[in-house]
């Protein structure tokens, strides 16, 4: 298991550095991506097909329709925000199929009223897949923590 406690520096490792590197390195696109505002480097982390199940419960099924989803949010409620890395967990359930827990933390959402929803935190369950020597996400779960 890889863990990281702020960002992803201080790395401890169990198992293949080379493999989990990549799963962290995919991730690592995932947040710097959503703070560039950059939705379709973002989403290219994600399989074609991937499955998305969003914060509020929602199912979002491939990568165009997570773009689609995402985009409209983005331009505005997240048009501001800004997300960092907590916690990295990487657990590889093989060695071309890893689990990664992100718990992260993000500023800047304006909420759906507009009026700015303060400091939220979470977690990200991610499942990813080593295809043609390419990490991709091919499932997500994104939970909010609630206290």
């Amino acid at each position: 298991m890889l863990r990281s406690g702020d960002g992803v520096s201080a790395l401890t490792w169990n198992g293949d550095p080379l493999d989990t590197a990549g799963v962290a390195e995919a991730i690592e696109v995932f947040t710097s991506a959503w703070n560039e505002h950059d939705l379709v480097r973002h989403f290219s982390v994600f399989a074609e097909d991937a499955d998305f199940v969003d914060v509020v419960g929602r199912r979002l099924r491939g990568r165009a329709e997570m773009f689609g989803d995402q985009s409209a949010r983005h331009a505005q409620r997240f048009a501001e925000s800004s997300v960092r890395t907590l916690e990295l967990d990487i657990k590889m359930l093989r060695d071309d199929v890893a689990l990664a827990h992100y718990h992260w933390e993000m500023i800047g959402d304006r909420g759906p009223g507009g009026t700015g929803h303060g400091v939220r935190r979470g977690i990200f369950t991610f499942t990813l897949c080593r295809e043609a020597g390419t990490w991709l996400v091919v499932a997500a779960h994104n939970t909010e923590s609630v206290g």
